[in-house]
């Protein structure tokens, strides 16, 4: 958007350029439509990311038709009692149909065609920065959530994990060295008691 903005800037001082050179600008906005307009409709696991329960494939359509639900959104739970939302708000990003950011691009890039002072678009590019920038702060604040939850469940996990080994794992060299004492134990007991039963003369007499 800074290089749309950019390049508007460069179309307004439309006087002084020749056709070819706006022709340039045009094409060069277009590619970035394009560019932008990929990235709305990015998906992850089948699901679009900014279109919310969407199941139409793409969060927007060629003619910049929002399909997204107003409202809808997706949430995963983090917590016992707290849930985050991992979509974003397309449309709050983006606009939809006319009103979008995508044909704003188009119509800056008929401006330029047709010789048009591309001036006036600039506070609309501006308008739709700041949605952008808006909707990009949001995503941080639940990122931020997102990351807290982690670290504290790392912290739970290891502090379970101690007490676990505390009860189940064993010192292998010290139950090994225990065992040989036990037996060293057992076999000077048996070797004691030998001697002491050990039968005499009398008892054969017997």
């Amino acid at each position: 958007m800074h290089r749309v903005r950019d390049l508007t800037v460069q179309g307004s001082n439309y006087g002084a350029m020749s056709p070819e050179a706006k022709q340039s600008i045009a094409t060069e906005l277009d590619g970035l439509k394009q560019s932008l307009l990929s990235l709305a409709n990015t998906t992850y696991l089948g699901r679009t990311v900014f279109a919310g329960n969407s199941d139409a494939g793409v969060a927007f359509q060629p003619d910049y038709s929002f399909t997204g639900t107003a409202g809808s959104t997706v949430e995963r739970r983090i917590g016992p009692d707290t849930t985050v939302r991992v979509d974003a708000d397309g449309a709050a990003a983006f606009g939809t149909g006319a009103s979008s950011v995508f044909a704003l691009i188009d119509d800056i890039a008929n401006d330029l065609r047709t010789g048009v002072s591309t001036t006036p678009r600039l506070a609309q590019i501006d308008d739709r920065m700041k949605a952008i920038v808006g909707e990009h702060a949001e995503v941080g604040g639940r990122q931020t959530r997102i990351d807290k939850a982690k670290d504290a469940l790392a912290v739970g996990a290891n502090s379970l994990e101690g007490q676990r080994a505390s009860l189940e794992d064993v010192d292998l060299s010290k139950v090994i060295l225990d065992l040989k004492t036990q037996d060293v134990n057992y076999q000077t007991a048996i070797a004691v008691t030998a001697r002491v039963l050990q039968p005499t003369l009398m008892d054969f007499l017997r």
